[in-house]
């Protein structure tokens, strides 16, 4: 009998064929698997970004405003589900706050007051891209890679000096979370009153992990009146003084979860410094109510998005105010217009015809009042964003209602800006606009006001509306 071999061939080209499939499931697991996560963290890294963002905005305006505010963080994300190759654990991210360093504010020499804060810091746990932590440090929100051998990348600048004016936001309470979840931050203004801060020249010292060469050289705080020692205690954190007076010094103090344990602000969550109102009380402001939101009127272009931006302020001064003009900085590069091009109807009260921006509030007699900022109604025209624009709703504009908004002390302004149009990218910069889901996106909104003796003041606002 002669042997049958006429099943070896199929038996070796099932082996064969089996040997390929692990090699190529192996070629999956070592090169496209990677650069898939890779792709899902870089993803993530934009969006906790924008938390963190987020974050910082609203540690500055808790104090601020002396009202709570809430943000969340995305500390981590998940890989793609996959069914023969294998994934590493989902990356987990961590928030913390540090420990306390002291900011004191010192008189002639003498240190007269000392406030506690911490420094923020959120660091990804990435398997495959880098994972640098982000700073959240005297207002300055940076990406620091300086123990992998590289340097900072600023993601928002100090707020502490503006025209002059200092404004410190110390940070209090302890506070760490880990995981891949969403996690909420609270954060909560001093509810008591503490400090009395003598007038004249103050010497105000801050922490900070950076130094002059790494940032603050290069600010447009002036070297007049800033100063910053090395790292002398060995703890990579330096001191940064700033030469200001009481009248021009703002200390808010922000708690972590609760109100801060060693609350240092007055009534109008200041320390010192600050205008008055005819009672001699210091006035609280305008104050944003946080409900910002993106908004569409009866239009249909194509595609139709919610291009327009709702909000509203509270008067909080004891005495009205006068909006005498208003600067809208969107935050997207791409948004180059406010154009109405069709009538709409914001407030569900009346057709305000078209209206790039519109502003309305109740008089003394409780109706309401409108001024606007408007076009001649032309298809072609519109409101020119070159990065901002400065306007006076209801004096300028080629139409307008001929009055400026008055609004009363407890009383609320609202507002609303339509329709935010993106470039198009044809030959000109106006050609096939599209107009822009404004839903997600920040705007820095600056209201300047005039009290009724003809002393003026201003408050800015920074927004994403939902």
């Amino acid at each position: 009998m002669r042997d049958d071999n006429r099943a070896v061939s199929t038996v070796i080209g099932v082996v064969i064929l089996f040997g390929f499939l692990i090699l190529a499931l192996s070629l999956y697991q070592v090169e496209v698997v990677p650069q898939q996560n890779a792709e899902t963290e870089f993803q993530h890294s934009g969006e906790v970004r924008n938390d963190l963002v987020e974050l910082r905005a609203g540690i500055l305006q808790a104090g601020s405003i002396d009202q709570p505010q809430y943000q969340t963080v995305q500390l981590g994300t998940s890989y793609p589900t996959r069914v023969f190759t294998i994934n590493p654990p989902p990356p987990a991210g961590t928030i913390r706050t540090t420990e306390s360093y002291p900011i004191t504010i010192a008189s002639n020499g003498t240190v007269i007051e000392t406030i506690p804060t911490r420094f923020i810091e959120y660091r990804p746990g990435y398997n495959e891209l880098d994972q640098s932590p982000t700073w959240y440090d005297a207002s300055v929100l940076y990406l620091d890679a300086r123990q992998e051998g590289g340097g900072i990348a600023v993601i928002e600048d100090q707020s502490l000096v503006n025209d002059g004016k200092v404004q410190i936001t110390a940070l209090q309470n302890e506070f760490r979370r880990s995981g891949t979840g969403r996690v909420t931050v609270e954060l909560r203004p001093a509810e008591s009153i503490t400090g009395d801060i003598p007038e004249g020249d103050l010497n105000v010292t801050i922490p900070t992990r950076l130094s002059d060469e790494e940032y603050w050289n290069g600010t447009d705080i002036s070297s007049d009146i800033y100063s910053i020692t090395d790292d002398e205690n060995g703890d990579n954190v330096h001191n940064l003084t700033l030469e200001t007076t009481t009248t021009n010094l703002t200390v808010d103090t922000v708690g972590v979860q609760e109100a801060p344990e060693e609350p240092s602000q007055n009534d109008n969550a200041r320390l010192g410094g600050g205008g008055s109102d005819s009672s001699g009380e210091l006035p609280v402001g305008l104050v944003y109510n946080n409900d910002a939101i993106a908004i569409d009127g009866n239009d249909d272009p194509s595609p139709d998005r919610s291009g327009g931006v709702k909000f509203s302020v509270t008067n909080q001064y004891e005495q009205p105010v006068t909006i005498t003009s208003m600067t809208i900085d969107p935050d997207s590069p791409d948004i180059n217009e406010l154009d109405d091009a069709v009538p709409n109807d914001f407030t569900g009260n009346r057709d305000p015809s078209a209206d790039e921006v519109e502003i309305w509030t109740e008089n003394s007699s409780g109706s309401i009042q409108y001024s606007e900022w408007t076009t001649s109604f032309g298809d072609s025209e519109a409101l020119a964003i070159d990065d901002q624009v400065t306007i006076s709703p209801g004096t300028d504009g080629d139409a307008n209602s001929d009055t400026l908004s008055r609004i009363q002390s407890g009383q609320q302004l609202g507002l609303s800006m339509y329709e935010f149009y993106e470039e198009g990218g044809k030959r000109f910069p106006y050609d096939q606009n599209n107009n822009m889901n404004m839903s997600g996106e920040q705007l820095t909104i600056t209201l300047v006001y005039e009290f009724d003796d003809g002393t003026a003041d201003s408050t800015t606002y920074q927004m994403t509306p939902s």
